[in-house]
């Protein structure tokens, strides 16, 4: 994997949910300085809808106070009834996601995840063993011509054509 301090911006680069939490955590300097950057010089980059809603359940959880909800999901679910809760929450996850919209506006670009992805991504988990959501952005990423991707995952490194920046 490479530095994410070194690329350069000329080839569109994907950029992963942890990418986002990082900065939205503030816990690696160099997420939280490659995503300046696209504000500041407007690189050419992509997510997913599937990044987004990664993003947002973790926040969700975060802001909920229950670090391991995925370990009970029920409770998870009966606190998001609690409307008091549920308000507190949803703040600080709009909060970050109007930072997207500023983003957006700087370029970024969101990318929709097609049937024929799932197909591609099945093709990615065969040949290089990575988790299905990572599989499935890889197959956006292929789509659309995309080699690149901003992450802390080194899962990545294992797909051929792919070029896996850290920060």
């Amino acid at each position: 994997m490479r530095n994410l301090k070194e690329f350069e911006g000329d080839e569109p680069i994907f950029i992963d949910a942890n990418i986002f939490l990082h900065h939205a955590f503030d816990s690696r300097p160099g997420a939280v300085e490659f995503l300046a950057r696209l504000e500041r010089q407007g690189l050419r980059a992509y997510t997913s809808t599937l990044v987004l809603e990664e993003v947002m359940f973790i926040l969700l959880v975060q802001s909920l106070g229950m670090a391991r909800a995925a370990d009970d999901p029920a409770k998870l679910n009966d606190t998001l009834m609690n409307p008091e809760a549920r308000k507190l929450a949803m703040l600080s996850v709009r909060k970050y996601f109007e930072y997207i919209d500023v983003l957006k506006a700087c370029g970024l670009q969101i990318i929709s995840l097609t049937d024929g992805d799932l197909s591609t991504a099945l093709d990615v988990i065969s040949g290089s063993g990575i988790m299905t959501a990572d599989a499935c952005h890889v197959a956006v990423m292929k789509r659309k011509g995309i080699s690149h991707i901003a992450t802390a995952d080194g899962d990545f490194a294992r797909v051929a054509d792919i070029v896996a920046w850290t920060p």
